[in-house]
């Protein structure tokens, strides 16, 4: 979870208003405490791993853990913003559907906007995708677009 609480809002939103059919939040996994209130509000466990290049894999273990605890059946990354090890997309493949701010295959990683607004690109989107080992390659589930 990134600093931004813009799609965790969205994705909280919608599935208090139903648009989100049989999905049930069993908590929020964040790098970062700062969204801890958004999740206080839907009454959502909250649950901060710092990580660092140092204790990334100590703290994927952790996560791991808790996620296998509650039985949890998908993780959504929505602004997450950590590039996940192999082992953890491993453990989880085809659970881990990450939504990515740019028209895949096109303008993979960080700062898509940008790189597309430096190529002139009219058209942008978003794509769900599955995570894999690597970096915005797993297989599309949804994208959709708009003009600029």
């Amino acid at each position: 979870m990134s600093k931004y609480d813009h799609c965790l809002w969205e994705l909280l939103l919608r599935q208090r208003a139903g648009e989100l059919p049989n999905c049930d939040i069993a908590m929020i996994i964040s790098n970062h405490n700062n969204l801890r209130h958004v999740a206080d509000t839907f009454d959502i466990p909250y649950h901060v791993f710092p990580i660092t290049k140092e204790n990334k894999l100590e703290q994927e273990a952790k996560q791991i853990s808790l996620i296998e605890q509650h039985n949890v059946d998908l993780l959504v990354l929505a602004r997450y913003m950590q590039i996940l090890s192999p082992s953890f997309c491993s453990r989880f493949q085809n659970q881990i559907i990450n939504i990515h701010h740019s028209f895949l295959p096109a303008f993979r990683g960080g700062s898509p906007y940008h790189k597309a607004h430096e190529r002139g690109v009219k058209l942008v989107g978003a794509t769900a995708h599955y995570a894999t080992t690597e970096l915005d390659e797993g297989p599309i589930i949804e994208q959709d677009i708009m003009r600029v």
